[in-house]
């Protein structure tokens, strides 16, 4: 098996009981040649329980019902729900920087919660720019816990990047102006930032982010900068809560879904592309360091619909 086809394995397994109950629910609906109304509403809470969301749930199995009032049995009803779901993440655009300006400095600005896994993040991007040809420094801005700096030097260590800290406890928006600085000095191409996490309902946490984000776009033009919010995909409703209020004090560019190793739903996929209108850039499908993929909407919804192997 192949690296690339090994990783969508396991991304495929992480969301293998959301796969299971599309083909067995939607399947024995769709054979019934009565449907009650409880049958309908089995369906509907399976999507909602796969953080879907009510919406598009509600949405899904009212087409799903007109189609079995209108279509012959000899209609592939995965065929509907492949186009239906691919819909709302045809749009996706997983890469960065889709209008930075040539020859300047570009900057990935990680935020979120804490817990969600940004600092083992930064590194994995990291190495994923160095194998792309870019020069790299790793700044943390995370200046309260000795963990997270001596984690993110690990990390630069093991990618072959530049590493700039500050003293315990310094202002984070001074350590991140100074690396930065000297990123440009170095000539890197790329500076990606970890920050400290911070709780979704604290103003004064999420007033010193918005300054780090001020920081970073006076030294770096903003089509060169992106902010990805890390999420982990078991968050359910919570990362709402959390992209709401973050994306208040600085401007998202899109997400990182951690931990779908873990059975994540798969769902909150379609919820944060309809519901926020942000782009899933990448999955972390495990602790290795090349453990972090590019997420592909037409692979993952076909996936999820047909029949795909996962071994």
């Amino acid at each position: 098996m192949s690296e690339k086809k090994s990783l969508f394995s396991r991304w495929l397994r992480g969301v293998g009981q959301f796969k299971e109950n599309i083909k067995s629910q939607f399947a024995r609906v769709w054979s019934q040649e009565k449907t009650g109304e409880k049958d309908w509403e089995a369906l509907e809470e399976m999507l909602i329980q796969a953080d879907i969301g009510p919406g598009f749930s509600m949405e899904i199995v009212e087409g799903f019902r007109k189609l079995k009032e209108t279509a012959g049995q000899q209609e592939d009803w995965r065929d509907w729900l492949y186009k239906v779901l691919l819909a709302e993440l045809r749009d996706n655009v997983n890469t960065l920087f889709p209008v930075a300006q040539n020859n300047a400095l570009k900057a990935i600005l990680l935020v979120g919660i804490n817990g969600v896994g940004k600092t083992t993040v930064a590194g994995k991007l990291a190495y994923r720019a160095r194998e792309e040809g870019e020069t790299v420094s790793l700044v943390a801005g995370d200046t309260f816990r000795a963990a997270a700096v001596e984690q993110l030097e690990v990390w630069a260590q093991r990618s072959g990047s530049h590493f700039f800290r500050g003293s315990h406890g310094a202002d984070p928006g001074a350590v991140i102006f100074d690396g930065i600085d000297g990123s440009l000095k170095k000539g890197d191409t790329l500076v990606i930032i970890d920050t400290a996490g911070r709780s979704h309902v604290n103003k004064n946490l999420l007033g010193e982010l918005e300054k780090i984000g001020k920081i970073v776009c006076r030294q770096i033009p903003r089509q060169n900068v992106n902010t990805l919010l890390v999420i982990d995909a078991m968050a359910g409703q919570n990362a709402f809560l959390q992209a709401e209020a973050i994306g208040r004090v600085v401007p998202l560019d899109g997400v990182v879904l951690t931990k779908w190793d873990s059975q994540a739903r798969g769902g909150i996929v379609f919820r944060i592309r309809k519901e926020l209108g942000l782009a899933i850039k990448y999955v972390g499908v495990g602790e290795n360091i090349d453990d972090l993929i590019s997420f592909d909407s037409d692979q993952f919804v076909r996936a999820l619909v047909f029949e795909e192997t996962v071994s």
